[in-house]
């Protein structure tokens, strides 16, 4: 029987080392005691040692079952991360951290489907059934995300000589309904002041953190931004005349650009009070309660409890409710200001024409017009 290691390691179950005063060694030790294999090299070669180190692990993963098996669609996913990741930063050829944090998460979608499969087998076949499969189980959207991540990987594959055709070129994505909800300014009230009611869980004293998810969302709806722009903006970004926003999305060999959201009363009272309730010098207005960016499961889960007491909230009230989110705030922000006649819409969102605005963000059921003379 194998024992608990005495101390972490980072090494595979049931690899040890050995560190001798000539020799290192690595072994690796079957359930029956005996060992697999072992590899040694001189104690004051230093490179030897750290390319037995690889090898054993590399050997204990594959005997444990925890070895990505190579020349598979899992390997070449493993691959396009590694090369994504270690790109420099202002790479055009680079996703933004946001968008590679949550392609990990659909690629594990990818990987229990594909993942054995090598990128040659894959056919425009078995993409048309995993869109297919996907929309009956109610996610045809999510789905079309997934196979335009799976189409990167292939096309990666074709860069690296693994595969000619990419299969997914030319598929024909799931059928998906464009998002109408719109937040009335009720229902965002309503959020903010029912964060501002919770409490932490010592009961005394409200609990920062629903409170710092319902300002945000306050400040994306009066700067008309985006959700990461939100979520990851930055102390450094808030100035004498206003705060100045990175937009986030921009054509590949488009110039970085921002927008400068002059301050208005409000603003500033809904800014301050986020920086107040930071418990560490965070980089970020909207921080954690470690002073980080919430990631998307975190945000999510503090979310949807917020939700919940808002529509307990509402219906002792009496008041219409429906829940939110984040990405809510843009389209709200757009429509409120369509509707009282912002000329100047283009800017407050950042786009370069009208069409994405009119298209996407606008969500009025009705237009005002004056009638003709």
């Amino acid at each position: 029987m194998i024992g608990r290691r005495k101390r972490p390691d980072g090494l595979p179950f049931r690899l040890y080392p050995n560190y001798g005063k000539h020799k290192v060694s690595f072994g690796y030790k079957l359930p029956n005691g005996k060992w697999a294999f072992r590899l040694s090299a001189p104690s004051h070669n230093k490179d030897a040692i750290a390319d037995i180190r690889k090898q054993a692990i590399e050997r204990a993963e594959a005997l444990n079952g925890d070895a990505v098996e190579p020349g598979t669609v899992e390997a070449l996913i493993e691959h396009y991360f590694e090369w994504q990741e270690n790109m420099r930063r202002d790479d055009e050829r680079r996703k933004a951290q946001s968008t590679l944090d949550e392609n990990h998460v659909e690629a594990k979608r990818l990987i229990k489907v594909f993942g054995k499969m090598a990128p040659k087998a894959v056919k425009p076949k078995h993409v048309y059934g995993y869109l297919d499969k996907r929309a009956q189980l109610g996610a045809p959207a999510k789905a079309n995300k997934e196979i335009a991540l799976l189409s990167a990987v292939l096309e990666y594959g074709r860069r690296r000589g693994e595969i000619e055709i990419n299969p997914c070129r030319g598929i024909e994505y799931n059928p998906t309904s464009p998002r109408t909800r719109y937040v009335e300014p009720h229902e965002i009230a309503l959020a903010v002041e029912v964060a501002r009611s919770r409490k932490s869980v010592g009961g005394k004293h409200p609990s920062s953190t629903y409170l710092i998810l319902a300002l945000c969302v306050q400040t994306a709806y009066l700067t008309v931004s985006r959700p990461t722009e939100m979520r990851e903006l930055h102390r450094q970004s808030i100035g004498a005349e206003g705060i100045s926003v990175p937009i986030g999305k921009r054509k590949a060999g488009e110039q970085k650009r921002s927008k400068l959201v002059l301050w208005s009363p409000e603003l500033r009272a809904v800014v301050d009070e986020a920086l107040a309730l930071q418990r560490t010098t965070s980089l970020y207005v909207f921080g954690n309660t470690a002073g980080q960016v919430y990631t998307r499961s975190g945000w999510n889960t503090s979310w949807s409890r917020l939700m919940d007491y808002c529509e307990i909230e509402a219906k002792a009230r009496g008041v219409t409710f429906e829940r939110f989110s984040l990405r809510d705030m843009r389209p709200a922000a757009v429509t409120d200001r369509k509707e009282e006649g912002d000329d100047r819409i283009i800017d407050a969102t950042g786009h370069s024409d009208e069409r994405m605005v009119n298209k996407t963000y606008d969500r009025r059921r009705s237009r005002k017009v004056r009638a003709t003379r």
